[in-house]
């Protein structure tokens, strides 16, 4: 079970990253949006590549995107074409391509592509979560907390006092927080392999910017839950998220940590 639609979508991802990277070196031309935020030609192509894909790929399924497009009906892709502009602006490398499929409300594929390395994140609702990188690919699982320092992972650019906040909360005797920041949906990824505890978002965010991260972070064993411990879902028809925190291992007797920051 979609199978035709991951392989779509893994295409898109990859051939836009192409894009992406044709320009990285030497894009210089970075204009605001309306909200403010950035956006440059890499943006707009990454945008044109996948649309093109998919169309072909998929063609009865409309395209929801960050840089144009609606929801559609309940079954529609998600896609940021260019997760991290201001990573790519800031030729720090930590930015992604994002292509999730959304059925009723629900992440059911997601890829998340990191250009600069090559390396894939991806997955689909019942056949588990997998990396990709350098010719190989191999099933991911996040881990499971035995005690001790608590990897949490965070945005390098929004909510840092928000990120602190949480750190306090989780601080105990014993279980020292070791900090990440990183941009981009690859935190879900980071999650996904293994490699972090937790990862809080505290502030709006887009359905673009996390339902492929969270079908990979929930195939590979975590969950990612709003306040009070409900699942993340999107209903939303501005494609706006609530605060959420990514967890590798659900069975811990983790504080609701939204509740106790809120």
């Amino acid at each position: 079970m979609y199978q035709s639609e991951l392989a779509a979508a893994r295409e898109a991802a990859t051939a836009a990253a192409a894009e992406i990277l044709k320009r990285y070196e030497q894009d210089s031309t970075v204009a605001l949006k309306a909200d403010g935020s950035p956006v440059t030609p890499a943006d707009h192509a990454a945008h044109a590549t996948i649309t093109a894909v998919l169309s072909r790929a998929a063609p009865g399924i409309p395209i929801a995107s960050e840089e144009g497009g609606e929801i559609t009906g309940e079954r529609y892709w998600s896609v940021d074409p260019l997760d991290g502009t201001k990573e790519y602006v800031a030729r720090t490398g930590a930015f992604v391509v994002s292509i999730a499929l959304i059925e009723a409300g629900c992440p059911v594929i997601g890829v998340v592509h990191v250009p600069v390395t090559g390396a894939s994140y991806y997955a689909s609702r019942g056949q588990g979560a997998y990396k990709s990188e350098g010719g190989r690919e191999r099933a991911i699982h996040t881990a499971r907390y035995a005690g001790g320092a608590v990897r949490l992972i965070g945005s390098a650019r929004h909510g840092v006092d928000a990120v602190a906040k949480v750190c306090a909360s989780l601080a105990a005797p014993g279980a020292p927080i070791e900090r990440v920041a990183l941009g981009s949906a690859w935190k879900f990824g980071r999650v996904a392999e293994g490699l972090a505890d937790i990862y809080p978002r505290l502030g709006p965010t887009h359905t673009w910017d996390t339902a492929a991260g969270q079908c990979i972070v929930e195939e590979a064993g975590g969950v990612v839950w709003t306040v009070g411990r409900v699942p993340l879902v999107y209903a939303d028809p501005r494609q706006l998220n609530p605060s959420f925190v990514a967890i590798a291992d659900p069975a811990h007797p983790w504080p609701d940590l939204l509740r106790m920051v809120s």
